[in-house]
């Protein structure tokens, strides 16, 4: 009776699974790249529905001897892939897509047994395997500013070394990983992007900054722009000091503003008109090239000997830099235009009875301009007290008396010193590619 009952329900089950197989094949197409629009089995050899999807799919699958028991499903408007996943997550099978282009499939619980031990028999392997000796020549950067990023891509066993004698990297590692360290370093080690940073230091009286344009009364596509919150370049409206401070986020004590000038204004002919005029004068025209992400520096001053005390109480001169500096530090983007961290410094000292006081002012900020536009860095302002001798004439050059005729004039001039940074990309290299080694 029991067997009996074994066999009506194992034809039951075939009787099904072929139900299924005929039901798909009536109504759908043999193309294995069409989804299947009903797919149901029910109670049936979870070995022949593989096999059944297998066939549909046209693919070579090797089933583990594991593999057994039923499966129930109802699918619509799936593809065999999609179905095989299903089965696979519902009754914790892996299906494992081999490079030989076949899929094999087999017990979750073994297939994760077997990937633990192909790790340990690898690890195993690499520390007995002998290493690899490669000399990397570097062309374009230096061997210490990569080697670091190398390190992270090694071996357990691997090693990278930097000399910089020969500016080359000494790199050990297994010869399974030693071409992909080696592509990885060939990335890195690309011609760098170079910039040309030109500046022009002008002294000007306060007075005559308006007809430089400091003011910033233009508007519209003629007129300066400025950086907004995400660096896009805006024509900018009519701004005092105070807001354009607050607008870019400069020196926090009101010392210094930056802003941008729109390639059509045509600075070097209104800076060229007011030193004619004796407006002011160029204090430097410094140029410097620098590479992409590398700061420049551009100084003009002095250094003051400071004296100091040591632990013994000797008596220590130092000397300190006092001028104008500029630091820049430009990174090109990705669009082509240069995004440059500015830090603009101005010192000046005074003797005291202590000694020698050095009075600092200088901001940090960031201004995003087009290739060859000009970002305009003001607000260093200096103050000059002319003192004249002025009265009547020849009374008031009389020993004594003359001053009965005359008196003396005290007059402050504030001048201030305006910088005008333009930075132009000056090589024509690719940007490489952000493919990962």
């Amino acid at each position: 009776m029991l067997k009996t009952g074994r066999y009506t329900l194992f034809c039951l089950g075939v009787l099904l699974l072929v139900t299924a197989m005929v039901s798909v094949s009536s109504g759908e197409t043999k193309d294995p790249s069409e989804p299947i629009k009903s797919l149901n089995f029910q109670v049936a050899e979870v070995r022949s529905v593989i096999r059944f999807l297998a066939d549909y799919g046209q693919v070579n699958v090797v089933v583990a001897p594991a593999v057994a028991g039923n499966v129930t499903i109802a699918l619509s408007d799936v593809t065999w892939q999609e179905a095989l996943e299903i089965i696979g997550r519902t009754y914790d099978l892996a299906i494992v897509y081999e490079e030989a282009g076949y899929i094999r499939i087999l017990p979750a619980a073994d297939y994760r047994k077997e990937m633990t031990e192909n790790q340990k028999f690898m690890s195993e392997k690499n520390n007995l395997v002998s290493l690899d000796t490669r000399i990397i020549k570097i062309n374009n950067s230096t061997s210490e500013s990569i080697v670091d990023a190398v390190k992270s891509l090694l071996s357990d066993r691997g090693n990278a070394t930097a000399d910089p004698r020969t500016n080359s990297i000494v790199l050990q590692e297994i010869p399974e990983n030693i071409d992909r360290v080696i592509e990885y370093i060939t990335k890195l080690d690309q011609p760098p992007r170079q910039i040309r940073i030109s500046a022009q230091l002008l002294e000007i009286s306060s007075s005559s900054l308006t007809e430089l344009g400091v003011d910033w009364t233009l508007n519209g596509a003629d007129g300066p722009t400025v950086a907004d919150a995400d660096g896009n370049m805006v024509p900018e409206t009519q701004h005092t000091t105070d807001q354009a401070l607050d607008y870019l986020g400069s020196n926090a004590a009101g010392s210094f503003w930056i802003k941008t000038v729109h390639d059509s204004w045509d600075l070097q002919a209104k800076i060229s008109a007011l030193v004619q005029d004796g407006g002011g004068k160029i204090l430097a025209h410094p140029e410097i090239t620098t590479i992409d992400n590398s700061e420049a520096r551009i100084q003009m001053g002095q250094k003051v000997p400071i004296k100091q005390f040591d632990a013994s109480g000797n008596t220590v001169i130092t000397f300190e830099e006092v001028g104008t500096l500029l630091r820049v530090t430009p990174h090109i983007t990705s669009d082509n235009k240069v995004l440059m961290h500015l830090i603009p410094e101005r010192s000046t000292y005074e003797f005291d009875q202590a000694g020698v006081i050095i009075n600092t002012s200088n901001a940090e900020t960031n201004v995003v301009v087009e290739n060859g536009q000009t970002a305009v860095i003001g607000g260093l302002t200096t103050q000059d007290e002319i003192e004249n001798h002025v009265g009547l004439p020849i009374l008031k050059d009389i020993p004594i008396l003359g001053y009965l005729f005359s008196y003396t004039k005290k007059q402050v001039i504030n001048r201030d010193l305006v910088i005008f940074v333009t930075p132009t990309i000056v090589d024509d290299f690719a940007v490489v590619g952000d493919e990962n080694p």
